[in-house]
């Protein structure tokens, strides 16, 4: 088949296409969308509090635009703007001719385009949530929140972790092991660095938040009571909230910070001053931000002595960026910059991020984080890291490779006064809330005898002059795009790999390889055959069926049981077919430390596998948080059964033999011995889930349900959870048998059966855990 891409207007290129290219357009188009879509919450916010006692919006609607604003800017437009870039550079940047799993990288975006819509969609389903984007305990219990429009918006923060997952596993795999030859990890650009930190982050800091949101749907729905008890339900809540709060600041921080530092030095022709440095600041601030969540619960009583650990960490992760800021003013002086409108944002975005980190280490004091913590002092400091510094800075990075992507040039004059009306709008609208520290947030109105009007109406007329400078921007991209000049490869005459090829770049990036000498120097030869790591074809139309049938899925479990069956039959069907296709490229010839002797696929499982360490180690660590705060709990065998714990031990275990001993038969292609193995582990698998069910009867028939309290509340919802991944697992093996039953060399899928070994031994793993925390402790 042709290498070849459909044309740009075609729809199929844009429904079914795998190239990175496509996937980086599809996430910057669609950020934007959500851009404009939380702008107008927050103009309606900032509208409702432009004079006292103003009636704009009610109460009930300002507490859902707040919340939607929050949750729809930070998750479903910064990160996904930056990935945007990170899907459309970061292979060319490391020499690569795509991401290392397409399909994935596909369907990730697709799982995001879905999320978003679903989150919005809840709007329209009695109530969208509204009790804050931190989603605080007890506010989001069905007593505050009834409404089921919270429960799609939860579903969707399913369907967003799940895109997340994908596109992390994708993007470490990528970097690992897809370098171009003798590419060190070294000689990488700075946002490609600043990609692989941010992905590292994303490994352990999503799956808090998944476990998080499934407990709060779990209480929601069925009737348990981790959030909704009064043994300090709302401190768990917080718990696990920060954990993945605090460090998703920097992972939405930390590509804003590459693009700066890929700016700077194009700009002002000289080296990034400590490139070196840049990195390690970089990775000490991602070690730290996930040891500093406390500073979020000072006014919740914890503990003094923890509290000062909190205070010293917070002080500390500022360290790392005060190197950052040095390094990137050092590069700065006596260099002769040439203020083009990348320079100009990046250069705003730093004196922004200076105002946002100063203020913020305030909030290191227990003592003025008492009088600020529930003020618009906050909100200031806040956006003026998210909004003065990512956005700007991805701005930055829109026109810095606008003509890379388009092969055009923007129109110069409009940029800057874009830059300019958005720095001065900025500054208007969050400045003046500085002074508002008395001024509690979230509040939808407020006295004329309170002296805040004239400071929030500034802030107003500073969000409408920000909001309005963004049409400058769409303005400059359409008609650009349009009627732009020809911008040739390098208009900028960039550094990295992105400006020595075309632009825009052809399907594969390079018309030949890139190698890296020891020294940096980069040269290209010619792809050798039997290296060329291309897939046949860009297109598949699988992804885009998947992602809906999760979408379709997890809508049903919330509001039909006929839209559900759909959902698990279209799925079914989008899956399996997902997996028979003939989508395999041969890995290309690259540089591949520190992994050289584990395959791509096997390295993503290996990922996949981490995460999902992360997940239910948030899970179990809930479960020891609300045993250890409760009075009494019951005695081992005083309601669950040691002989249907123990039985279900030797099941699982067993099960981890018969799997290995069917890699053993497949690597020496005993088709005979393999489907018998692989039937034995289906067998014992089926067996555990009916032992387990079994088990669940009769404690319903007993009066343990859901909702008997903690004990019941967390065994039921643990062993659920591990329940479902042995059923994924289970549906892998029936692939497996379909798969191995056919013509082929059974020892041509002895890779497959190994990585659900690995899945599988996985989940038996946890439960050698959850059995003697439930039934012998």
């Amino acid at each position: 088949m042709s290498h070849e891409l459909p044309p740009l207007w075609s729809i199929k290129r844009w429904l079914f296409s795998t190239n990175h290219k496509d996937i980086g357009v599809l996430y910057l188009v669609t950020s934007l969308y959500f851009f404009f879509a939380g702008g107008v919450l927050a103009l309606l916010m900032r509208t409702q509090l432009f004079m006292a006692e103003n009636v704009v919006l009610g109460a009930g609607a300002y507490n859902q635009a707040v919340t939607m604003h929050g949750l729809i800017m930070v998750l479903w437009f910064l990160s996904p703007f930056a990935f945007g870039f990170a899907n459309y550079l970061v292979p060319i940047q490391i020499g690569a001719k795509d991401m290392a799993f397409p399909r994935i990288n596909a369907l990730s975006y697709w799982f995001y385009l879905v999320s978003g819509i679903m989150a919005l969609s809840s709007f329209f389903f009695g109530s969208a949530p509204d009790g804050g984007w931190t989603l605080y305990a007890p506010l989001t219990s069905s007593t505050y929140s009834p409404a089921i429009g919270f429960n799609i918006a939860a579903m969707a923060l399913l369907l967003f972790v799940g895109s997340i997952t994908m596109g992390t596993i994708n993007f470490i795999v990528t970097i690992f092991r897809m370098r171009a030859p003798g590419m060190k990890l070294k000689h990488m650009p700075m946002f490609t660095w600043s990609i692989f930190i941010t992905v590292g982050m994303m490994l352990y800091a999503f799956p808090s938040l998944l476990a998080g949101i499934l407990i709060l749907l779990a209480d929601r729905t069925l009737g348990t009571m981790f959030f909704s008890s009064i043994e300090g339900g709302s401190f768990l809540w917080d718990h696990i909230f920060w954990f993945f709060g605090h460090p998703e600041v920097y992972i939405v921080l930390f590509p804003t910070l590459g693009i700066i530092c890929d700016i700077i030095p194009t700009f002002t022709r000289r080296p990034l001053y400590g490139k070196k440095f840049i990195v390690g600041a970089m990775i000490v601030a991602a070690i730290v931000s996930f040891i500093v969540w406390g500073h979020h619960m000072f006014i919740t009583g914890m503990n003094p002595d923890i509290i000062k650990l909190f205070t010293v960490s917070t002080i500390a992760v500022s360290l790392p960026f005060d190197v950052i800021v040095i390094a990137v003013i050092e590069s700065l002086v006596r260099s002769k910059i040439k203020l083009k409108a990348p320079a100009l944002f990046a250069l705003g975005a730093i004196a922004l991020f200076v105002i946002g980190g100063i203020t913020g280490v305030f909030n290191a004091s227990v003592a003025l984080d008492y009088h600020l913590r529930g003020t618009y002092w906050v909100v200031s400091h806040f956006h003026y890291i998210m909004v003065g510094t990512s956005l700007i800075g991805l701005m930055g990075g829109l026109y810095y490779w606008f003509p890379k992507i388009t092969g055009r040039l923007y129109n110069e004059k409009i940029a800057r006064l874009h830059f300019y009306i958005s720095f001065i709008g900025i500054n208007l609208l969050y400045f003046p809330m500085f002074a508002l520290y008395d001024m509690p947030r979230r509040i939808s109105t407020y006295s004329v005898e309170s002296g805040w009007q004239s400071l929030n109406s500034l802030a107003t007329i500073g969000a409408f002059v920000f909001g309005l400078a963004q049409l400058l921007l769409i303005y400059n991209l359409v008609s650009s795009m349009r009627n732009g000049a020809s911008s040739g490869s390098d208009p900028w005459r960039g550094s990295s790999l992105e400006w020595a090829t075309d632009s825009p770049p052809s399907a594969h990036n390079f018309h030949k390889m890139p190698t890296v000498s020891s020294s940096g120097e980069v040269k290209f030869v010619n792809y050798e055959a039997e290296s060329d790591g291309v897939a046949e074809t860009h297109l598949s139309y699988w992804p885009i069926i998947v992602a809906f049938a999760a979408f379709v899925f997890l809508f049903g479990v919330v509001t039909s049981w006929i839209i559900l069956q759909f959902g698990v039959g279209l799925g079914i069907i989008g899956i399996y077919l997902y997996a028979r296709e003939n989508f395999v490229a041969k890995e290309p010839k690259s540089e591949k430390w520190p992994f050289e002797k584990v395959n791509n696929m096997k390295l993503g499982v290996w990922i996949f596998l981490a995460s999902e360490i992360i997940f239910f180690s948030a899970l179990l660590g809930a479960y020891i948080f609300v045993r250890a705060n409760s009075a009494s709990w019951p005695a081992p065998g005083e309601f669950l059964s040691l002989q249907h714990g123990a039985i279900n031990t030797f099941i699982l275990l067993t099960s981890s033999f018969t799997a290995i001993v069917a890699l053993m038969f497949a690597k020496t292609n005993s088709r005979r011995g393999v489907v018998a193995s692989l039937l034995l582990t289906l067998t014992l698998g089926i067996v555990f889930i009916i032992n387990k069910m079994s088990e669940w009867f009769e404690l319903f028939e007993h009066g343990f349900v859901f909702s008997s309290g903690l004990p019941a509340s967390s065994y039921f919802l643990i062993t659920g959870v591990h329940g479902g991944h042995v059923l994924i697992g289970l549906f892998i093996v029936i692939f497996l048998l379909l798969r191995t039953s056919g013509k082929k060399p059974v020892r041509e899928h002895s890779a497959g059966i190994e990585y659900f070994g690995l899945y599988w031994h996985f989940v038996d793993i946890v439960w050698v855990f959850l059995f003697p925390l439930f039934y012998l402790i």
